[in-house]
């Protein structure tokens, strides 16, 4: 009965502190079930967030290829303008150099050289 008296307290504080520590360990379990529900909802998130970088990145490069393909055109008409003012320009020198009797108003000349006497 020695040894009961003895080994008796310090084995209550010993079966206290177990209880407390299967306590604590429980909360740990429970802290830790809580983060990972939350990892996987962040990463569910963040994965939803990467699908829409993709599909945003995807309707930029669609965008930019037709701003490119845009451009090619604008560049296209602004020489066809450049060409057409260039041919007014010397259309307009042409008719400036023939003289300024030939403003339209005469009768048109046949083409076989014929002229009325």
């Amino acid at each position: 009965m020695a040894v009961a008296a003895v080994l008796g307290p310090p084995l209550i504080q010993l079966q206290k502190d177990l209880s407390a520590v299967r306590a604590r360990n429980a909360e740990l379990e429970s802290v830790i079930a809580n983060l990972k529900k939350e990892l996987d909802a962040a990463n569910q998130a963040r994965a939803e967030r990467e699908g829409a970088v993709e599909e945003a990145n995807a309707e930029i490069e669609k965008r930019q290829s037709e701003i490119v393909r845009l451009n090619a055109e604008v560049e296209r008409l602004n020489a066809e303008v450049e060409r057409l003012n260039t041919e007014l320009e010397k259309a307009i020198e042409a008719k400036n150099a023939a003289g300024p009797n030939q403003q339209g108003d005469s009768a048109p000349q046949p083409p076989n050289g014929w002229q009325p006497r």
